[in-house]
């Protein structure tokens, strides 16, 4: 039994949710009409209907004038109360406005612009998605509010928002008026930064250019310079001294690179995203500090720069590192 129930539940939500898509499709900005406010009444409503039943009952058995008085005023209350649940949110004017990014497990803020037009008050607003916290709002004083809904970001990628339930209970409490809508509200998750000792960084890039520096060293042949006092007579250049060309020693480096490396084989052994954490850990420290940096993983190479675009460049990286292109919901 409970199954078949919870199939049915389903397979109505299903239904329900082709319909929204139908009727009511993704949008950066929405005006509330007729069409797509719902009103149902809310517990105290049904327990308010239902004493006006009794009441009238009783009037009815025992010919009370002022029971059937109280009765119809309960009944006009009722009614009363869904006009103006229906005219507080009629007209009310939803825009979807940019979001900032986020790191995985923190609180999302979704920010939405409410707007009226001069002839209309729009009181005891709730806004929330889905298993978010209720935000209340009221576009009364000013013509328009900006409001922020909140909800955690619980993976990586590219983040759409679910859709936006906004409701009141104005004026008594006994109607609720509701709307869902899609306002179109994306955002860019990064991984979440998991800390590590910043003394592993690979230094030894192997690459030649304007970072590279030469160092005293034994392995590569530099050029000659003129013999000082305390030199190794190893390194003394005899067939230079043979050709009458006075005394000199043989110069050798060592190349060094003075750049740094994020890179994806510091943690082996470790899962993808807790790799990505601990990189996305290194991004934001390295990029408080002066050093030029870079990224390195499969498949994937970002030479090292500063500044907030290269910052940004790395984090969006590591954001949609093995992720689908298309923004998908989070669970």
């Amino acid at each position: 039994m409970a199954t078949r129930a919870k199939s049915l539940g389903s397979w109505f939500d299903k239904r329900f949710q082709d319909w929204l898509r139908r009727h009511l499709p993704a949008t950066d900005s929405i005006t509330l009409n007729r069409r797509i406010i719902f009103i149902l009444p809310t517990r105290q409503g049904m327990l308010f209907v239902a004493a006006a039943a009794v009441v009238f009952v009783a009037a009815i058995n025992y010919a009370i004038s002022l029971g059937f008085a109280l009765a119809f005023l309960m009944a006009s209350l009722f009614i009363i109360s869904i006009l103006h649940g229906f005219n507080n949110l009629n007209g009310l004017e939803l825009t979807g406005l940019p979001v900032q990014s986020a790191f995985v497990g923190e609180d999302i803020g979704m920010n939405v612009l409410l707007s009226r037009n001069s002839r209309r008050r729009h009181e005891a607003l709730e806004l929330r998605f889905p298993g978010s916290n209720i935000t209340r709002a009221n576009v009364v004083s000013h013509d328009q509010e900006k409001v922020s809904i909140y909800i955690k970001a619980t993976r990586r990628g590219r983040f759409g928002a679910p859709r936006l339930r906004v409701e009141s209970t104005f004026p008594l409490g006994l109607t609720r008026a509701w709307s869902i809508v899609d306002l179109n509200l994306h955002s860019l998750i990064y991984p979440k930064p998991v800390r590590f000792q910043l003394e592993r960084l690979n230094r030894s890039g192997g690459d030649t250019g304007d970072a590279v520096v030469n160092l005293p060293g034994s392995e590569d042949f530099y050029g000659l310079r003129a013999y000082q006092a305390g030199d190794s007579i190893k390194q003394i250049a005899w067939k230079s001294l043979a050709r009458g060309q006075g005394i000199h020693v043989k110069q050798f480096v060592e190349t060094a690179d003075k750049r740094l490396w994020l890179d994806w084989d510091m943690f082996y052994g470790l899962s993808t995203e807790d790799r990505l954490s601990r990189l996305c850990y290194g991004v934001l420290k390295l990029s408080c500090g002066n050093s030029p940096f870079g990224l390195r993983l499969p498949d994937v190479r970002i030479d090292p720069a500063l500044g907030a675009a290269h910052k940004q460049k790395l984090l969006r990286t590591l954001a949609l590192y093995q992720m689908d292109s298309n923004p998908k919901e989070q669970d």
